[in-house]
């Protein structure tokens, strides 16, 4: 017996809206929650049916209808009167649209000082199913911070007033990323935490991960140079090795430490990477000169003393 060939047509249904109807095999894409109908096309009553997803035979769907939730390739088979089975049908791609946008915020790498101005550069990714319209970045500096511009975009407009950056997308597609440039300038030392989120303007789409919808960013201002006058190398994690704050900023650096006797003791091999313990060198107090070459090119240095304990 030549085995019977089906053809399976689809009628969605979202929000009780019935899409139109494919009479062919193909993809059906639907809203998270929403259903899909997907029936046998002239149906015969004197065959029993067998819906399948993903080649797994489904408990208990054998009827000409199938009513799917769940994402996955839907084909069915036919019996007639229990002797002889049909093909399976072509493939029917359920898809379930769910949003998945994801933004990332990141700040320069190299070290800057108050007032010198650096980038941020924040990307924006749809990692869903399906394109997402009208997507709004929002980036709200601190106030620690100053805006100086927007560097570059590759999609949309984008926009400061009052301290807030709006970036607007009409549309991103599945898949596709782009990036936002953004130049400002702390405007003293210290941390600046800054977070930018993201949401698209389709509210019917699920997002099934929230937690990439918002990014971080924490970017050190650094201060003058600040040389402790004590380090204690126990191995307590604390006060270990001599660190000198501010010593990224300088193109260029060199240490050197004395003892009492005015003998060099130690010399940092190129620039000093704070990472002086004393080892080898027993307690007391020793003296330091650091040279330094600034970005621009000055030259200038540091001098001081240092008392090494091993007790505290």
């Amino acid at each position: 017996m030549v085995a019977r060939r089906l053809i399976v047509m689809a009628m969605l249904f979202l929000q009780l809206i019935a899409a139109k109807a494919q009479t062919v095999a193909g993809d059906v894409r639907i809203r998270y929650g929403g259903v899909a109908s997907l029936r046998v096309d002239l149906p015969d009553n004197t065959y029993s049916y067998q819906w399948y997803r993903d080649g797994r035979a489904l408990p208990g769907a054998n009827t000409f209808m199938l009513t799917v939730r769940e994402a996955g390739d839907y084909q069915v088979s036919a019996t007639n009167r229990g002797i002889c089975q049909s093909d399976l049908s072509d493939i029917f791609r359920v898809i379930v649209e769910t949003s998945d946008l994801e933004v990332i915020k990141k700040s320069e790498a190299r070290p800057v000082g108050p007032n010198e101005p650096f980038l941020y550069e924040i990307t924006v990714e749809n990692k869903g199913n399906t394109d997402n319209p009208n997507v709004e970045v929002l980036d709200r500096l601190p106030t620690n911070l100053t805006f100086l511009g927007i560097q570059s975009k590759s999609l949309g407009t984008a926009n400061h007033e009052n301290g807030v950056i709006k970036w607007l997308i009409p549309l991103l597609r599945d898949k596709q990323k782009e990036t936002l440039m953004l130049k400002v300038q702390g405007k003293i030392a210290g941390t600046v935490v800054n977070t930018a989120s993201v949401k698209g303007g389709d509210l019917t789409l699920l997002d099934l991960n929230p937690a990439n919808d918002s990014s971080t960013d924490t970017k050190k201002i650094v201060g003058n140079i600040k040389v402790p006058n004590v380090i204690t190398p126990n191995g307590d994690g604390k006060n270990d090795v001599l660190k000198i704050e501010g010593i990224e900023l300088y193109k260029e650096n060199t240490l050197s430490i004395f003892n009492r006797w005015g003998n060099e003791v130690y010399r940092s091999p190129g620039g000093y990477t704070n990472n002086w313990s004393g080892e080898g060198l027993s307690e007391g107090t020793y003296y330091y000169v650091l040279k330094l070459v600034s970005k621009e090119g000055a030259s200038s240095s540091v001098t001081g003393y240092i008392t090494l304990l091993r007790d505290k």
